[in-house]
Order: structure tokens, then sequence, then C-alpha cells
């Protein structure tokens, strides 16, 4: 029995398809105006505070923990254009540490002492939840707005009103989370694209 014979006609063929055609809507939502703007303000705040000698913290869960880890990287290394390295930080990077202050404190915990041990009045949180419920995610907003740092939650539509946890939400206009992590990663590569070429005029 081949896997087409196993999982029915094509599905693979199936699942793409349905992935091209969610972008195509969705491709149109994330372009309107309003989500445009809120977006371009969101990355702008990323790169005014790193312009200023500020860190960008980053913290989310399962796939918007290997995100996290990725945006980090971009901006400790390069994404598009060569510049100098720039302070970000995964908190979702270490299982060690994760694991040891789950285990000690709750998982609930595990962003907060992360904010708690690097966030600086100045910097900026970045942090994801596809569903806009994640309490380690909300604890760790909480506690980076209480400490002066400034805040951004990538959610999706079950999070669109969570207009009190973070100084800029964007919420992606659906509730699969395949789609919302993609649109999360493009929203983050566009402030990674921009940064880098912003540092690389400064010199």
């Amino acid at each position: 029995m081949t896997m087409q014979d196993s999982t029915g006609p094509d599905i693979l063929a199936t699942r793409l398809d349905a992935g091209i055609a969610a972008w195509g809507e969705l491709a149109a939502q994330v372009a309107q105006p309003d989500l445009r703007e809120r977006a371009r303000a969101a990355g702008g705040s990323v790169l005014a505070a790193l312009a200023a000698g500020h860190t960008l913290l980053v913290a989310g869960n399962g796939g918007s923990a290997a995100i996290s880890s990725h945006i980090a990287a971009e901006f400790l290394g390069k994404c598009v254009v060569d510049r100098h390295p720039l302070p970000a930080i995964s908190l979702a990077e270490s299982p060690a540490s994760l694991t040891a202050i789950g285990n000690d404190y709750g998982f609930d915990e595990v962003f907060v002492r992360g904010v708690q041990a690097f966030g600086r009045p100045g910097d900026v949180l970045l942090a994801m939840s596809t569903s806009g419920a994640s309490p380690n995610i909300i604890a760790a907003l909480a506690e980076a707005r209480s400490r002066g740092l400034g805040t951004i939650l990538m959610t999706g539509e079950k999070g669109a009103g969570r207009v009190d946890l973070a100084d800029h939400l964007l919420a992606v206009p659906s509730r699969e989370t395949p789609r919302i992590q993609e649109v999360h990663m493009l929203w983050a590569h566009s402030w990674c694209e921009a940064v880098d070429h912003a540092m690389q005029e400064q010199g």
C-alpha cells in the first residue's frame, strides 16, 4: 500500500491547495490599511528600541518558541543586509532554563523570570500566542509593562480583543494556527529587513 493509497486521494495536494487558498485570502486581509499600520507601528517600536541600544526579548510556546529563536537569530546575525549585531534574546531558547523554572515555580512563570532577569526600561518584549490566552505569555507581558518595557503581542483571531495586554496588538484574522504563525513570521521578517537597512545606513 502506498502512502497515497493509505491517506485518500492525494491528501498532500489537497492540503497544499487549501493552504494556498487561505494565503490568498489572508494576503488581502493583512494588507488592509488598519492592520498594516498597526504592524508598521509595532515594527517602529522595535527599530527605535534597537537603534537606542535597547534589547529585544522574544517569547512564545511550541511553534511560536521556534519563531522566537528564529527572530532573535535574525537580529543577532542578519536577515538580508550585513550590519553590526543587535541585542535580541529568545526567552524560549534554553530547555534547561524552561524546565528548571517550570519545575520550581510553575510553567506560568517560565517567561516572567526571563523578563525579570534581562528586561530593562526601554527594551521591548515581543510575545506570541496564537490564542491570545497563554498564561505564561500574559504573565510575561504584565511583568514587562510593570518594568517599563515596550510590549507587542502577536496573536490570532481569538486574541483580537486583548488590547489590554500590550502596547501593540497584532491579530491575524484566522483561527488556523499554521496560517497565524506564518503571518507572524511575515511581520517579523519585515521588521528584521527594515532594521538591517536602517542600521546599515547608520554605519
